[in-house]
């Protein structure tokens, strides 16, 4: 039987093979050893740092501010929290909880969500979580039962009667003007 094979037979190492290994052995080592102080250095920090975590927490500072700076910043959050708060209310869910029945005859003149002063300069400042509704009605039993309406929504928490006055006008009925402020659930 014959045998094939394709694979050259070992060259041994001797002559210009073995010089030529020897110098790339030696060419090399300087790197090896610069490679093994780096592993080292590393080994060494890591620890260190392993240490160093172990004994304390970092805890992270602000640097303290000047107070005009301060101050500053506390109106850019109380802005930004405002415009949160704007966004996040339930205005849909507010206008058809406002909504009149068919059978109390009331006109809805101005809602106030914002909390802001109205125009006509009538009332402070609405707090956080109320809405204000100014309306007319055409007689206070509409403008009882309207206001009876709305402490009977669940999403009111409690809604009174801020002021009321009689139209002036000319002749006829004179229609009730009357502001309502209502406190929701959040």
């Amino acid at each position: 039987m014959t045998r094939l094979n394709f694979l050259p037979r070992a060259v041994p190492l001797s002559g210009w093979r073995l010089v030529l290994l020897s110098l790339g052995v030696v060419a090399l080592l300087p790197a090896a050893v610069n490679w093994a102080s780096h592993l080292q250095a590393v080994g060494r920090l890591e620890a260190r740092l392993d240490s160093q975590a172990a004994a304390q927490p970092v805890r992270l500072t602000r640097p303290a501010l000047a107070p005009a700076q301060q101050h500053e910043q506390d109106l850019q959050v109380k802005a930004v929290a405002e415009a949160v708060r704007q966004l996040n209310l339930p205005v849909t869910r507010l206008i058809k909880s406002i909504a009149a029945p068919a059978d109390v005859r009331v006109a809805l003149l101005a809602l106030d969500l914002n909390g802001q002063q109205p125009q006509d300069g009538t009332d402070a400042a609405v707090p956080s979580g109320a809405l204000k509704i100014v309306a007319e009605a055409e007689t206070a039993q509409d403008m009882i039962n309207y206001l009876a309406f709305l402490n009977q929504q669940p999403m009111f928490r409690s809604v009174y009667l801020v002021k009321h006055e009689m139209a002036a006008g000319g002749t006829g009925e004179r229609p009730y003007h009357f502001q309502l402020e209502a406190q929701w659930r959040q």
